[in-house]
């Protein structure tokens, strides 16, 4: 679990850190590149396995998130395929949740709660 996690976060940090201009291009190297590390390591040893967990990882992620940005636009109406390309509804019991992560530093950690009716919450507990 740890290599797969590992794998993940390293992707997304090359995406954001690898300075060329265009984000497809860097998916695509990470995806093709995941996909070579996984196929030339085999599992007999301890490092090899995680070396192969953490390629196979990269490639899933950087996968996942191209698929995104061809298909993100066309399915944003699609509440099932929305949300598994990692996008959730936009208005979940009222909250807005484009700013739940980035409004984490500021000083008021509730604002995003504020527009919640008592009376919605109730219907969604009842």
């Amino acid at each position: 679990m740890a290599s797969l996690t590992v794998g993940a976060v390293g992707s997304r940090l090359a995406v954001e850190h690898v300075p060329i201009e265009n984000t497809s291009l860097k998916r695509w190297g990470l995806i093709l590149g995941g996909i070579a590390g996984a196929s030339v390591l085999d599992r007999k040893s301890t490092g090899r396995k995680i070396g192969q967990d953490i390629s196979i990882s990269v490639a899933a992620t950087q996968a996942g998130y191209l698929l995104k940005d061809w298909l993100g636009d066309k399915l944003k109406d699609n509440k099932v395929m929305a949300q598994a390309l990692g996008s959730p509804y936009d208005e979940y019991m009222g909250l807005d949740s484009t700013n739940f992560l980035s409004s984490y530093t500021s000083q008021n950690y509730d604002f995003v709660a504020e527009d919640v009716v008592y009376e919605e919450v109730q219907d969604f507990a009842g």
